[in-house]
């Protein structure tokens, strides 16, 4: 009997080893991108995500950090692709293919009475999201399709139009499981062209969230692992 014993539990070691028991019998894999949890479904590659601004909140333009020179949108959306969603911890990939703005006004700016439009050039960016501690979120150009913006402003000698592009190429932010938020706080952009009328810098902040899965039905919460 002992002898039969040792050879059944052989043989189980055996199974055990090559991996034949059931997918169930195994710990599930927790990516960087989960829905509906901390911990929860993995977010499929290929899966469009996206956020509108935090409510209550807007999108600014600022001259230098905390300026009274800026201009505020109180609309504004992003939307990106995940494209590469590892085990967590990790870093996953995504790429950034909407951002914009609207509803936008200036506020303290010498000759300019208002905002024709903000457009977000050179579409879709690079983007990664990094799991805690860092909850780091980065946007990322290239050298032929910097991170850009052009601004199209109203003022007393007519349409201006400022261009900027982000300093050292990158857009940093910080993702937030409480809310499911990512927050962008004085990103540095320098003029690249446009008259004297257009900042010499600009400093971008802004919170998006909730962030969703908009291709699972019922569109649920993105979490960061």
């Amino acid at each position: 009997m002992r002898k039969l014993w040792t050879l059944s539990a052989a043989a189980l070691t055996a199974v055990l080893a090559a991996g034949l028991l059931p997918a169930a019998a195994h710990a599930a894999t927790v990516n960087v991108l989960t829905t509906v949890s901390v911990g929860g479904p993995n977010v499929a590659n290929g899966d469009a995500v996206s956020a509108p601004l935090k409510t209550g909140t807007t999108a600014t333009f600022y001259s230098t950090p905390g300026s009274s020179s800026f201009i505020t949108c109180t609309v504004s959306n992003f939307g990106a692709t995940v494209t590469s969603n590892v085990p967590a911890p990790g870093t996953a990939g995504e790429s950034l293919t909407l951002q914009n703005f609207s509803s936008c006004t200036p506020t303290g700016i010498p000759t300019v009475t208002a905002v024709q439009s903000i457009v977000v050039n050179n579409l879709p960016y690079a983007t990664t999201v990094t799991s805690p501690p860092s909850n780091q979120v980065k946007v990322t150009g290239t050298a032929t399709l910097p991170i850009q913006t052009t601004m199209k402003l109203t003022s007393g000698l007519g349409t201006i139009t400022c261009v900027y592009r982000a300093d050292l190429n990158q857009v940093v932010g910080v993702a937030n499981n409480v809310g499911q938020s990512i927050t962008f706080t004085n990103q540095k952009f320098n003029r690249f062209s446009g008259p004297s009328a257009c900042f010499p810098n600009g400093y971008f902040s802004a919170a998006y969230g909730p962030v969703k899965d908009t291709t699972v039905a019922g569109s649920p919460l993105v979490f960061v692992n």
